[in-house]
């Protein structure tokens, strides 16, 4: 027996309330009632009735030549959804998007304790496999995600990290200068995103942007990892703006707006 789909409800009155805050939050003017009926033709009665309820709960407010704006209620809504997402849930289609798209495992990382920790994996169908876990630790000065977060911090903070940390050497490309490190450190910032050319490993090539949310705070990180000669040089451009814009679409879903928009 097959099943009966499902039934779909809605609320007349509740529709045309969306429609009206939805109207109100693309206008860079408040509007009127008679300019909302026109937009929406909607009964002038409805829409009267509907912007007092709205008004009354502080989401619409009426300015003093009698039109309506949008309240600032829905700021403290939007805040509170956002500081109750989830990172790693929320992160995870654009990573599977970059995983797809470049065919190179995936990271997702956070800074805890002066370090980059893996908070999320998405592995290649490659027969390559690294050995990294969720959890894992990475420094910051050798590790395309460690690079990314360490890039967008505070000077202050960069300097007493290593300080403590160390910049220890991983290979002979391991940058242990904290001022050769700074200048690095200008070069992602300059293009969006960190390369870490076999750094912390022989053999291995990671890219690495950072994440902001909608404080502009740094947030996290994500890298892909590849085999050198997966990712020769000639690729690393392409690869890393691939990883940047992910980078920037998971800041924009965090509420992120970028300057240049």
């Amino acid at each position: 027996m097959m099943a009966e789909p499902l039934k779909k409800y809605n609320v007349p009155a509740l529709e045309k309330a969306i429609a009206i805050i939805e109207t109100l939050s693309l206008q860079e003017e408040p509007l009127g009632v008679s300019e909302l009926c026109k937009q929406l033709d909607i009964p002038k009665t409805s829409v009267f009735f509907i912007l007092s309820t709205l008004e009354q709960h502080e989401y619409i407010t009426k300015t003093e030549d009698g039109k309506y704006k949008l309240g600032t209620k829905f700021i403290s809504l939007g805040l509170s959804v956002l500081n109750k997402m989830n990172i790693v849930e929320l992160a995870r289609p654009f990573l599977q998007e970059l995983l797809e798209e470049t065919g190179f495992t995936v990271h997702l990382a956070v800074l805890n304790d002066g370090q980059a920790m893996y908070v999320d994996k998405l592995e290649s169908q490659s027969f390559v496999k690294f050995s990294t876990y969720i959890g894992q630790r990475q420094p910051l000065h050798a590790s395309g995600v460690g690079k990314a977060l360490a890039a967008y911090l505070a000077p202050e903070e960069l300097e007493q990290i290593a300080a403590v940390q160390g910049l220890q050497e991983k290979t002979k490309n391991t940058i242990t200068d904290l001022e050769q490190l700074k200048a690095a450190l200008d070069i992602v910032r300059a293009q969006g995103y960190a390369l870490e050319d076999e750094e912390g490993e022989h053999g291995i090539r990671c890219i690495g942007a950072p994440i902001f949310d909608d404080r502009g705070r740094l947030k996290a990180s994500i890298s892909i990892t590849a085999l050198r000669t997966d990712l020769p040089v000639h690729d690393i451009l392409v690869v890393g703006e691939k990883v940047k814009q992910t980078a920037r679409n998971i800041s924009k879903r965090l509420g992120y707006t970028f300057s240049e928009e």
